[in-house]
């Protein structure tokens, strides 16, 4: 997963044009400045995003046990209190754990408060550009997590060798294609964790579970070719990066890269493979893993697989996410897209449009917007496609329960001791 596209560089200018826009953006500058203020003070006198960072509503403190939950003998669960929770959000705030967003440098910007505060996304995907110093990420997760009005999934990409997020603070790190036992590959998950949590993270968006090297963008990153290997050692990694509870691991990129020969990020990969043969290769790994019970999200990337659904990528057809994953496999954890601004996707369908689509599919968090406009595009095709009957509220609520459920088990909201006494 690459960071977002840049805007294209603009053209060269003149001495003398670049003399005279210089002059319009220094009045432009102090207009905007006295605009901003405005805009972004509070009756203190701080700037938000700025100085001092603003005291948010808790989206869920308060909420009541009912005193008979569902009699006094049943324990409340992680499912069924995330069920209780989901009903006291309103349909923008249950939209809002949906996205998982992108914030730009290395310091809350107005945007990125924006993102958390007002629109309340549910998670943010870091990449090594926000990555200044070990103090300084784990003070701006520290930040994140203060002003967020429901604790937030703060991700990564954390596989070691060329795709280490944390070289510039740690080194170099072991590819997976490099681990030569299940042993080194738990050891390596154990390490992983204690980093993520060092700085701050909770979620590695790893360990990569493709079978096969084919696929230039996994070179040195799949742990071979072999579904029985590759089942081993991603299931090791994934037992060290989560036993310590601190750091949840995710499963990618279902419903497997490795055979395919073309970069999502640039283009859309096809898979040649008959039905058969990817049930027994690249599908092979995850019913081994779902068997263990340790598998708590999956990623799932784009390509054509037309022995499958010859008409929609992996990420936006319902016949590879909800029919074979969900309804085949039985999974019903949380299911994350690869982010839907990559090239395999963009030529055909906008980041909104894809956002639909991927819901409709089966998926519960979208990676794709990284500004506030993106996320309120995002929430506002949303609600149109509920108003046209495209997507309804309760698959809505079964998203966010899952949601809520994998934040209960992973810590990050308190589930309560026993129902109230009545």
């Amino acid at each position: 997963m690459r960071p977002p596209p840049r805007r294209p560089s603009m053209p060269r200018l003149s001495p003398r044009m670049v003399r005279l826009a210089l002059i319009l953006g220094l009045v432009a500058l102090g207009v905007r400045a006295g605009l901003a203020s405005a805009a972004f003070m509070t009756p203190g006198g701080a700037i938000l995003g700025w100085s001092d960072r603003p005291v948010v509503h808790c989206a869920l403190c308060g909420v009541a046990v009912p005193t008979a939950w569902p009699n006094q003998t049943t324990p409340l669960t992680p499912e069924s209190y995330a069920a209780l929770l989901t009903k006291h959000l309103s349909l923008d705030d249950e939209l809002g754990q949906m996205m998982m967003v992108q914030i730009s440098g290395q310091a809350l910007s107005p945007d990125a408060v924006q993102m958390i505060t007002t629109q309340g996304a549910g998670s943010i995907l870091f990449f090594a550009a926000n990555i200044q110093s070990g103090s300084q990420i784990r003070a701006l997760n520290q930040q994140i997590q203060k002003i967020a009005p429901v604790p937030m999934l703060l991700s990564i990409d954390q596989e070691g060798g060329t795709v280490n997020r944390f070289y510039g603070l740690v080194g170099p790190r072991p590819s997976a294609a490099s681990l030569t036992s299940p042993a080194l590959a738990e050891q390596q998950g154990e390490q992983d964790a204690q980093l993520l949590h060092t700085y701050g993270f909770n979620l590695n968006l790893a360990p990569v579970v493709d079978v096969g090297t084919r696929n230039p963008e996994l070179w040195s990153r799949t742990f071979g070719s072999s579904p029985e290997r590759v089942a081993a050692m991603a299931g090791a990694y994934l037992n060290g990066l989560q036993q310590s509870g601190l750091v949840t691991g995710c499963l990618k990129h279902y419903p497997g890269l490795g055979e395919t020969g073309t970069d999502p990020h640039v283009g859309m990969p096809v898979l040649h493979s008959t039905r058969q043969d990817w049930k027994d290769t690249d599908l092979a790994p995850y019913r081994t893993l779902l068997a263990s019970g340790n598998v708590r999200a999956i990623l799932v990337s784009h390509e054509m697989i037309p022995a499958v659904d010859p008409n929609l990528p992996s990420s936006l057809s319902p016949a590879i996410v909800d029919g074979v994953l969900r309804q085949q496999l039985g999974y019903n954890g949380v299911v994350i897209t690869d982010s839907l601004y990559m090239g395999a996707l963009n030529q055909r369908w906008s980041v909104s449009q894809a956002i639909v689509l991927a819901v409709v599919a089966g998926s519960d968090i979208v990676i794709g917007p990284y500004n506030a406009q993106m996320v309120q595009n995002a929430k506002d095709a949303l609600k149109q496609a509920i108003a046209d009957g495209t997507l309804t509220r309760a698959r809505i609520d079964t998203s966010v329960q899952r949601i809520l459920t994998l934040k209960i088990e992973m810590g990050l909201i308190p589930l309560p001791q026993s129902s109230a006494t009545p």
